[in-house]
């Protein structure tokens, strides 16, 4: 399986300054970390396109810095929004390698590591983000089976998945829309009340 589609979480608790104590976040980090090793270190000329939400909601004024969330003290060199910052961060020394960041798929490049930071629902849990939301747990399968490669059991548009607690629907029902070659969902999480995940496709 040659991998050029990595999908990872897009929150902080990825990094560890952020959530020390999150466990599940540090086998995640390490996973997607694995992926990208694997997928650069074999092709030097190698590029990496990293596509993640710049929702103002997820916006800094203070470029490649995680300040706004705590760490002031991590600093990734580039980016003004939480997904980037999170991506920047997970591929660590190879950031000399982003050739690309935006906020949709657009075309997905053979040649190229498109690396997507979007998580599921936020309402999981009663202790979520957004608190326990009926539709949620429905929303998880819903994003686990795009992940890997099985097609859902039902249809989701934007208003039923920002029902069940998706912030980022429109970024989800693009990798929806995408038929990959091959597909594994490698690691999905709930513990902290939102779905995050980690996938390696072949587009």
């Amino acid at each position: 399986m040659t991998v050029n589609l990595v999908v990872m979480p897009a929150g902080p608790a990825l990094v560890r300054e952020l959530a020390p104590a999150d466990s599940v976040g540090e086998q995640l980090l390490a996973a997607v970390s694995t992926l990208v090793d694997a997928a650069l270190s074999a092709d030097p000329a190698r590029t990496v396109e990293l596509v993640g939400s710049r929702d103002p909601r997820w916006e800094t004024g203070l470029t490649g810095s995680f300040a706004a969330w705590g760490a002031p003290q991590v600093q990734v060199g580039a980016g003004t929004h939480l997904p980037e910052l999170v991506q920047r961060y997970a591929l660590g020394g190879w950031t000399g390698r982003i050739a690309d960041t935006r906020a949709n798929l657009q075309e997905i490049k053979p040649h190229a590591l498109t690396v997507v930071a979007v998580d599921g629902s936020a309402g999981l849990t009663q202790r979520a983000p957004l608190a326990l939301i009926d539709a949620a747990a429905e929303a998880d399968e819903w994003c686990r089976d795009v992940l890997s490669g099985t097609r859902p059991g039902r249809e989701m548009d934007p208003a039923s998945l920002r029902g069940a607690g998706v912030l980022e629907p429109d970024l989800w029902l693009e990798l929806a829309a995408l038929r990959p070659r091959r597909a594994r969902l490698l690691a999905a999480d709930t513990t902290l009340g939102v779905g995050r995940y980690v996938a390696a496709w072949e587009v």
